[in-house]
């Protein structure tokens, strides 16, 4: 610091230079703190943020389960409709988290006449629903509801992550009724070490009828705890780090606030399923092995037979692409394709770059083989000489 050399003390102008930095410091130390004290109220109280957002009509329930009709938004273009099932974790909102990044809208956009089953909240009563129940009580008959209401013989089926599983399960006991099936992210093949969960669950590590036992059912808070330590960091300090930075983009907190009222409005599994799901899928591998029944049938794979889109995440650490693309092999399908996206689990349904380039192919393939199933897109046939 320059100084007087007569007196040996700084200058005037020192002085003030001196205070301007203590007040800057003292002004970005008190923005910060103010930052701070915004996330935590957004974390500790955050607002209500409106999420599912395509308009949308209960027209079919049973038991908890609801059925719901997105209101067309354009002319529905094709006579086929399309039912998303998604999983029994969680809420289905996540394929319609907003406008800009929904599953639903863009298949409800493009003229198909979209339905969606939203499981509901499971009660103590629900702790004997089983893959059975699942497939044949509800599944089913949410499609014969929607066959009697359109007309439509068959629909086509998109299964995220479970209800993959199910979709998968579903299209096997009944390919007269399945158009097309479209899965993402779901966990059909288990006899494989890619993934935390495919090691914790082997049975030398884990019992889930003791899970059962104990709760009756897999609680929400179980299972996410479980999926939080999949990927620790990112999923705890570094998700609120990211908040902290992003705190002046309104549009980025938002987006991160219906985020997370989604991971925190979890669902238990009831416990009939949850134990035949480790057990019979990630312990004894049954749906590829043959040794998967359903009301007493035995599922074989070859007798999917329709067009099949296979939809997974090069960076899923919840379901592992290896889990999901051996069903190219198993299926009976002339028509079949798989697209692999460099994201994750959630990232299929939510990033801007899935959304940008995953969904629009999807719902292009969707709309080639809607076409062709119903007569409107077939090659004339060569005249006879």
């Amino acid at each position: 610091m320059a100084t007087d050399p007569k007196q040996n003390v700084p200058t005037n102008a020192d002085l003030r230079k001196l205070m301007q930095i203590q007040y800057a410091m003292f002004d970005e130390l008190t923005k910060n703190q103010m930052k701070a004290l915004k996330g935590i109220k957004l974390i500790i109280d955050p607002p209500n943020v409106e999420v599912g957002t395509t308009r949308s009509e209960e027209v079919f329930s049973k038991n908890r389960m609801r059925l719901l009709h997105y209101l067309p938004t354009t002319d529905v273009k094709y006579k086929i409709p399309l039912l998303f099932v998604y999983a029994v974790i969680n809420r289905p909102y996540i394929l319609d988290l907003q406008p800009d990044k929904s599953v639903v809208k863009k298949f409800v956009d493009a003229g198909f006449d979209v339905y969606m089953i939203d499981w509901g909240y499971p009660s103590i009563g629900d702790e004997h629903i089983g893959t059975t129940e699942y497939i044949e009580y509800y599944i089913d008959s949410a499609v014969k509801h929607i066959q009697e209401r359109t007309g439509s013989k068959k629909i086509s089926m998109l299964g995220y992550c479970i209800g993959g599983y199910f979709t998968t399960i579903y299209s096997a006991v009944h390919p007269e009724r399945v158009a097309n099936l479209m899965v993402m992210a779901a966990p059909l093949y288990f006899d494989i070490d890619h993934g935390l969960l495919h090691i914790w669950t082997k049975d030398k590590n884990f019992d889930p009828q003791k899970v059962v036992d104990v709760f009756g059912s897999a609680p929400a808070d179980f299972l996410n705890g479980g999926f939080a330590m999949l990927d620790p960091l990112p999923n705890t300090i570094m998700k609120y780090y990211g908040l902290f930075q992003g705190l002046d983009n309104d549009e980025f907190v938002m987006n991160f606030l219906r985020m997370e009222k989604w991971i925190k409005d979890g669902i238990a599994i009831p416990g009939k399923f949850y134990a035949e799901f480790i057990k019979g899928g990630y312990q004894e591998n049954r749906l590829f092995n043959g040794k998967l029944a359903v009301a007493d049938r035995i599922v074989n794979l070859s007798n999917i037979d329709m067009p099949v889109l296979i939809i997974v995440g090069a960076s899923d650490h919840l379901v592992p692409m290896a889990s999901t693309k051996p069903l190219y092999e198993r299926v009976s399908s002339k028509v079949k394709e798989i697209i692999e996206y460099p994201t994750g689990h959630i990232g299929l349904s939510v990033s801007g770059r899935s959304h940008k380039e995953v969904w629009p192919r999807a719902v292009n393939w969707l709309a080639k083989n809607t076409l062709t199933e119903q007569g409107q897109a077939k090659a004339p046939r060569p005249k006879k000489r």
